[in-house]
């Protein structure tokens, strides 16, 4: 899944084209695109058949911009992936990077310690994570599906992002602890779930990886962004961290750069990990 030829007059062209909801017409022989499918919503659309590496997880130390890591990465594009507690700057989702743990919410007292949220930290630990999983003959598989679940057979993983709710094929909101009912009635709500906020999420559609970021111009519940991702015809698909959090960073060429911010007045919220796009992905320049 988850293809743009950009030089000169044609990159302020396609911007303007991407900000008027209009999509550009991808080129068959890349790997990346990048549009505006309507006001408010983006999406970066990666071919992994012709770049199988260039889905990148990145966890950062203390916490950063979208847009920050991206430049300093070099990357194409940079979105904000998993939960983090902004009062320690510690994560509160399960990441993993080239085959190691590198970041693990039981480790985090404030999240473990809080007798309000005891109860519900096995459904927690237990949430949605996209995977890029090495399986036999050295082919890259990618996967959403509970942390707990043992990756497919002669698979291993090599990276995960965890969040959540898983949206496609099911919506797991109360299965994943996003909302508890008791006598039909909600208890508790987590992540803005019920409410309308900038949403991002990723999802599987055959062979492509599409990130997707809902701007504060078309915020969305999760129940509505649900829907909108199956309107998209997708695999697999689930939540990242929303809100405030919720941003999107494009390095359309050298001298063009796309950003949407949703925390207040558009400022830019730090956050802890991410997904990034491989430079390697960029669209080559128009050769005619």
């Amino acid at each position: 899944m988850k293809k743009l030829k950009f030089v000169g007059l044609t990159a302020i062209l396609s911007i303007c084209f991407i900000l008027s909801g209009i999509k550009v017409k991808p080129d068959s022989d890349i790997a990346t695109k990048f549009y505006s499918p309507s006001k408010g919503i983006y999406i970066v659309d990666v071919n992994t058949n012709k770049c199988p590496d260039c889905i990148i997880p990145y966890l950062s130390d203390s916490l950063e911009t979208v847009e920050s890591v991206g430049k300093k990465t070099n990357s194409f594009a940079s979105i904000n992936a998993g939960f983090f507690d902004p009062s320690n700057s510690m994560t509160t989702s399960y990441i993993t990077i080239n085959g190691k743990l590198v970041a693990d919410p039981t480790l985090n007292k404030h999240l473990t310690e809080n007798p309000s949220l005891q109860p519900y930290l096995p459904t927690i630990f237990d949430r949605s994570e996209f995977r890029i999983l090495n399986c036999e003959n050295n082919n890259r598989l990618f996967d959403i599906t509970n942390h707990n679940n043992m990756p497919q057979q002669g698979c291993k993983i090599i990276d995960s992002v965890q969040a959540g709710p898983e949206l496609v094929p099911d919506f797991n909101l109360e299965k994943e602890g996003f909302v508890v009912k008791k006598n039909a009635k909600i208890i508790k709500e987590s992540a803005g779930a019920l409410g309308k906020f900038p949403r991002s999420a990723i999802a599987i559609k055959g062979e492509h990886i599409l990130l997707i970021a809902v701007s504060n111009k078309a915020p969305m519940t999760l129940k509505e962004l649900t829907e909108y991702v199956q309107s998209l015809k997708v695999d697999k698909a689930m939540a990242f961290d929303g809100g405030s959090s919720t941003s999107l960073y494009v390095n359309l060429s050298n001298k063009s750069k796309f950003v949407i911010n949703s925390a207040k007045n558009d400022s830019a919220r730090r956050v802890k990990s991410f997904i990034l796009v491989s430079k390697v992905a960029e669209p080559k320049p128009n050769s005619h």
